[in-house]
C-alpha cells in the first residue's frame, strides 16, 4: 500500500506524468502526448508616435498593429503558416496570410492560399520587419497601402545553375487582389520572378530580381507591373567586428490601361524607385536612411519624392526600438515634415525572416 500510494504522489505531482495517466491509462490512449507536431506560436506588437504634417490621419501614439503568427510542419508532406493581424486604428482583425506549402517535392515547392506575392523586394516584408517605420512611397502609391496580398498558386522552382536561381510563377485572384480590382470573379493575375544570389565573398552576397505581373483591372482593361530590384549585403565575418552593411534598391512601373475613363481621379501609368541603406555600427545600433522618388499620370503627372533617416536600438532579434524623420515633397506643394517613433517586440517562437 505503501509503494501505491508513493507511485500516485509521484505521478500527480509531476504535470507531464499525470497528463500521460490519464490520456494513456484512463482514456486509453498510447500513455504518450505527441507534441512535437504543435506549432511555433508569436506574436508580434508595434507601438507607434508619428507627427508632423506629412502624416495625412491617425497623428498622435496608437497601437499600430498586433501580428500573430503560428507555423509548424503538418506532416512529412506539407508546411502551414497562418498569420493574423489586428490593426490598432479600428481593431479589425484579418487573415493577413494563410498558406500551405509542399515538402521534400524535388525541384519545385508549391504554395496554396493568401500570401504575399513574390513581386520584387519590399512586398514579402511584413510591417514590423521594415528596415524603416513606413514603406517606400513606390510600394503605398503603385502596388497599394496593402501590399500584393491575395489567394492563389504559386511555384517556386530552383533552377540549376552554379549560383542560386529561383523562378517563382503564381496565379492569384485578380478580384481581391487591390492593385487590380477586377470585375469578374474568375479572372486570375499572374505574377513571376526571377531571383538570383551571388556570393561575392565569405561575408558579401549580391543580389537581383526581376518581377512582372499582368491581369484584368476594374476597367475590364489589362493591368501590367514590371519591377526590378539589386541589393548588396556585407555582414563581417564572426569575431571581426560588427560591422554591418544592407543596400536595397528598388524599381517598380505599373501600367492600368483604361483608368484615364474611369470617374474617380486614378493614376494610368506610374513608376517609381528608392534607395535604402542599412549600416550596424554597434552590436545593438542600426543607422540608416532612404531616399523615395514616384511618378503618377492620370489627367496631370504629380511627382512625389522622400528623404528619411532612421537610427535603430536592436539588442535582439525580438525587440527594436526605432526613430525615424523626414520630409516629403509632391508637386504644387510645400515640403512637409514627419517623425515616427515605434517600438516592436515579439513574444514567442518565431520563423526566421526573408534574406
Amino acid at each position: 500500500m505503501y509503494y501505491l500510494f508513493l507511485s500516485l504522489f509521484i505521478v500527480f505531482s509531476t504535470p507531464v506524468l499525470a497528463e500521460n495517466f490519464f490520456y494513456g491509462k484512463l482514456l486509453g490512449g498510447t500513455g504518450q502526448v505527441d507534441r512535437t507536431m504543435n506549432p511555433a506560436i508569436s506574436m508580434n506588437g508595434l507601438f507607434l508616435g508619428n507627427w508632423g504634417p506629412a502624416i495625412a490621419e491617425g497623428k498622435g501614439v496608437k497601437l499600430q498593429e498586433l501580428e500573430g503568427q503560428f507555423t509548424a510542419a503538418v506532416d512529412p508532406y506539407f508546411f502551414a503558416n497562418f498569420i493574423l493581424s489586428i490593426e490598432g486604428t479600428n481593431g479589425s482583425m484579418s487573415a493577413e496570410e494563410a498558406w500551405v506549402s509542399t515538402l521534400g517535392l524535388p525541384v519545385v515547392s508549391l504554395k496554396v492560399g493568401k500570401f504575399l506575392q513574390n513581386f520584387g523586394k519590399n512586398n514579402l516584408v511584413h510591417t514590423h520587419a521594415q528596415p524603416l517605420i513606413d514603406r517606400p512611397l513606390v510600394n503605398q502609391l503603385i502596388l497599394g497601402e496593402e501590399a500584393f496580398n491575395t489567394a492563389g498558386v504559386q511555384a517556386d522552382i530552383l533552377v540549376p545553375m552554379p549560383w542560386y536561381v529561383n523562378l517563382s510563377i503564381a496565379g492569384v485572384s485578380a478580384k481581391t487582389a487591390e492593385l487590380y480590382d477586377a470585375t469578374r470573379d474568375e479572372d486570375l493575375a499572374n505574377v513571376n520572378r526571377l531571383e538570383n544570389l551571388w556570393d561575392l565573398t565569405d561575408a558579401t552576397t549580391l543580389g537581383l530580381g526581376v518581377s512582372y505581373s499582368v491581369a484584368n483591372n476594374k476597367a475590364n482593361n489589362l493591368s501590367h507591373f514590371l519591377g526590378a530590384d539589386l541589393t548588396l549585403k556585407y555582414v563581417s565575418p564572426k569575431g571581426r567586428g560588427n560591422l554591418a552593411v544592407i543596400w536595397t534598391n528598388e524599381f517598380i512601373q505599373g501600367w492600368r490601361r483604361g483608368y484615364m475613363t474611369l470617374e474617380e481621379l486614378n493614376w494610368d501609368h506610374g513608376y517609381g524607385m528608392y534607395s535604402t541603406l542599412m549600416i550596424r555600427i554597434h552590436p545593438v545600433f542600426w543607422v540608416g536612411g532612404r531616399s523615395d522618388q514616384v511618378n503618377l499620370t492620370s489627367d496631370a503627372t504629380t511627382k512625389q519624392s522622400a528623404e528619411n533617416i532612421v537610427i535603430a536600438y536592436v539588442p535582439t532579434e525580438f525587440s527594436a526600438i526605432r526613430l525615424q524623420s523626414g520630409l516629403t515633397q509632391e508637386t504644387g506643394q510645400e515640403t512637409k515634415w514627419q517623425t515616427l517613433l515605434q517600438l516592436n517586440v515579439t513574444i514567442g517562437s518565431h520563423p526566421a525572416h526573408a534574406y
